[in-house]
């Protein structure tokens, strides 16, 4: 009896042993996405983020079970060719339509993350009906004034793999560095002019002409950009290039202040068809007024995509902001507006990242092949992968 006592003891202090040590990795793992390195909406990281080359094994064996999938619809193929009517985004049958998805980092940080498995498991496993692709103009390393024929083919590459698992994709020209949109306004004509050529009859594809103009990086800096004088004539030229080849796909419109400027835009919007308008919010760090401002644009007949959004503040750094976020959501669904959240595909370290990609707990084939465990998912990535599928979350305690 003493010898099975002694045997289950010694047991038991190895389970508390191994669960202790398995406990300090998680911790150690959540600490590695909240240190704060980079911003969004004020200034871009100054560290060169490809996808991670270690080859080394998992420092954690078992962390398991991998995500598996709950969605089996091709909502493309349901749902069709997408139009606007009135504020709402509609799907081919004119039934209002509500996109959720994620926003990739820049495709110029994100090296070869983005594969068939990654866009299957998004779809599937998390429920994302859109993956918007963040082409960066102007960044402090690789960028597409930079490389365009390399940045080009790699937009239609990951385009491609959205269009095969029928799933809609935001071409999204990621204006942040260079504030005023009219900077590279010859590239942005000359890029859409050939995503629009290319992908014309595709109903999957939206175009995102203007990410964020801003003050913050207007060159010179005493230039301040306006709707008026530089978002608006940029969009028109846009906007006519896109028409000439593509008559029908969504067309989405930045404003002024990181596009937060809808209120400004509803006021004196540009001429077309099947246009949208991009509101960004960090729900950290923007709340209420920022959703006034949504409103008055809504009631002055402007329809909204919420292209990009974070659970943090806009720096993509600090504390989970949850409550905030639900407030939000309420008024997100109650005017049917469509989003996608940033970001996945990084290893730089934001609270706002949705996956550990700079952990080792994962080999790099590992993290390629997708379907994830929820270890390797950060606090942000679960609870936004919540919103997507629309299912219960329960929020950690402080």
């Amino acid at each position: 009896m003493k010898k099975l006592l002694a045997i289950v003891l010694s047991v038991a202090m190895l389970l508390a042993m191994t669960a202790c040590t398995k406990d300090e990795k998680e911790s150690s793992d959540t600490s590695a996405t909240t240190t704060e390195t980079t911003t969004n909406d004020t200034t871009e990281s100054s560290e060169s983020s490809a996808a991670p080359t270690e080859t080394t094994a998992p420092e954690e064996e078992g962390i398991g079970p991998n995500s598996v999938a709950v969605i089996t619809e091709r909502v493309v193929d349901t749902h069709g060719q997408l139009q606007v009517i009135g504020t709402d985004l509609c799907d081919s049958a004119g039934t209002p339509y509500q996109l959720r998805g994620m926003s990739t980092h820049g495709l110029n940080h994100i090296g070869s993350f983005l594969n068939a498995d990654v866009v299957k498991t998004l779809a599937e496993d998390w429920g994302c009906s859109v993956i918007r692709l963040a082409v960066y103009t102007e960044s402090d390393s690789d960028d597409y004034i930079k490389a365009p024929d390399k940045y080009f083919t790699e937009v239609c590459r990951c385009v491609d793999l959205c269009v095969d698992q029928g799933i809609y994709v935001i071409v999204d020209w990621h204006i942040l560095n260079d504030g005023d949109p009219m900077k590279y306004k010859t590239e942005a004509i000359d890029f859409f002019n050939r995503i629009s050529e290319k992908y014309a009859d595709v109903p999957n594809v939206l175009y995102e002409i203007c990410n964020e103009p801003n003050n913050g990086h207007a060159d010179p800096p005493e230039q301040v950009v306006t709707w008026e004088d530089n978002v608006k004539p940029y969009a028109e030229e846009l906007v006519s290039t896109i028409r000439a080849n593509d008559p029908d796909n969504i067309i989405i419109i930045g404003s002024s202040t990181w596009s937060q400027d809808v209120d400004i835009a509803s006021n004196n919007p540009v001429e077309g068809t099947n246009l949208m308008y991009t509101l960004h919010f960090y729900a950290g760090s923007h709340g209420q007024e920022l959703r006034d401002k949504a409103t008055t644009a809504l009631n002055n007949g402007l329809p909204i995509f919420v292209t990009e959004w974070g659970t943090t503040n806009s720096s993509g750094s600090g504390d989970i902001a949850y409550d905030a976020t639900y407030e939000w959501m309420d008024f997100i669904n109650e005017h049917n507006l469509s989003w996608c959240n940033w970001s996945i595909g990084s290893t730089i370290a934001e609270t706002s990242n949705t996956l550990k990609l700079s952990s080792q707990m994962l080999t790099v084939e590992q993290k390629q092949a997708g379907h994830w465990p929820d270890k390797f998912i950060t606090r942000s990535g679960l609870f936004v992968r919540s919103l997507i599928l629309g299912v219960p979350f329960e929020v950690p305690e402080s």
